[in-house]
């Protein structure tokens, strides 16, 4: 009885230990397939807000839909992202919008905001993404 109890317990250890070492492995997956779907989501939003951005200095807002594939990944950020993250990219759109309402930039004017870096609506919220994919790292 005591050698039936024995391998019992030897065999109940071993598959808690796989449960438990599974289910960490999964966890794991799970978080950094949730990193990479979330930087692939700040990467296309920082590339059509860069793009937006430059436009937003050369010319005027002619067509409201050249902002809709920013407001689609905007509102793709909304469902997964943090507060924050959501906030600083709501505020990045606001400004680019708000820069499509003042006049155009000259090519020297141009050259002088970028050398300044006066006018750099994707600071804070890369800044924002950056620390909440590290904090997703840190969890992992």
């Amino acid at each position: 009885m005591a050698a039936a109890l024995g391998s019992l317990v030897g065999a109940s250890a071993s598959i808690v230990t796989t449960w438990i070492s599974q289910r960490a492995q999964s966890a794991r997956a799970n978080v950094e397939w949730k990193m990479r779907e979330r930087e692939a989501l700040y990467k296309d939003f920082i590339m059509e807000a860069s793009r937006l951005s430059a436009d937003a200095m050369m010319t005027s807002l002619e067509r409201p839909d050249q902002l809709v594939v920013l407001y689609g990944i905007l509102s793709r950020i909304r469902l997964v992202s943090s507060d924050d993250v959501l906030g600083k990219a709501t505020s990045c759109c606001r400004r680019i919008v708000e820069r499509y309402k003042r006049p155009n930039l000259t090519p020297d004017q141009l050259r002088a905001a970028f050398e300044s870096y006066r006018f750099d609506p994707l600071n804070e919220f890369s800044a924002a993404c950056r620390a909440e994919l590290s904090a997703m790292a840190a969890a992992v």
